[in-house]
């Protein structure tokens, strides 16, 4: 059986808004995230992919939820973090990449005329689970995510 694993990435910054990252193609804004390398945990995959994707240094403050899949001969699992950006964080990078087009922090209604735009999203991850968070939904504490073994 193949494994794909993925480490997402809700982050707001102390203004309320959401880190939103162009991907590159014009497949749409979406969030920053992506595969775990070899020997990595989902907790590192997040940050390196956020680093990655949108240039913003984050500190991973829960998770929002874990998500598994199995779909024939591979299994898929994704974990779905909330975080901040560091206090010493650099802004969204502006430059594209092999990585993304460019980042942005946006408000709710600044993501929703992202959509109006192309390319518009590329999933309605960010949206849903902005306002989840604005809502006031559960933000799990990042313990949930345990080595084997680990003491409890």
């Amino acid at each position: 059986m193949i494994h794909h694993c993925f480490g997402l990435v809700i982050a707001r910054n102390s203004e309320g808004k959401w880190l939103a990252v162009k991907e590159t193609d014009d497949r749409g804004w979406w969030v920053p995230g992506g595969t775990m390398e070899k020997g990595e945990t989902f907790q590192q995959a997040a940050i390196r992919e956020t680093k990655e994707e949108a240039g913003v240094d984050v500190e991973l403050k829960g998770v929002l939820r874990v998500e598994h899949t199995p779909c024939g001969k591979y299994y898929r699992m994704r974990v779905i973090f909330y975080a901040e950006p560091t206090e010493d964080s650099p802004p969204p990078k502006t430059q594209p990449d092999e990585e993304s087009d460019e980042a942005r922090w946006v408000s709710l209604d600044e993501l929703i005329e992202l959509k109006q735009k192309p390319p518009g999203w590329r999933g309605k991850e960010l949206y849903n689970w902005a306002k989840y968070v604005e809502d006031g939904g559960a933000i799990y504490p990042m313990s949930v995510l345990a080595f084997e073994d680990e003491e409890v």
